[in-house]
């Protein structure tokens, strides 16, 4: 199994995202959508978002730097 850093993966994308009109960079590093688990990396500047979208199943979050709000519309 490949090594990843995600501390230095982190690094990049907030980079990348920086750079973005955006604000926000991602990465998946493990499965994808045919796969029940997907562990995905996303940078976001500050202020900026995620649109409200669809997100099936059970989620975790990990902040490696800063704050998030979650917020759930139901």
């Amino acid at each position: 199994m490949e090594k990843i850093s995600l501390t230095a993966l982190a690094r990049q994308h907030l980079a990348t995202a920086r750079a973005a009109s955006s604000g926000r960079s991602a990465h998946t590093i493990y499965g994808g959508h045919e796969h029940a688990l997907r562990q995905t990396l996303l940078a976001l500047t500050a202020g900026s978002s995620l649109d409200e979208h669809e997100s099936p199943g059970e989620a975790t979050l990990q902040v490696l730097q800063g704050r998030v709000r979650v917020t759930n519309s139901q």
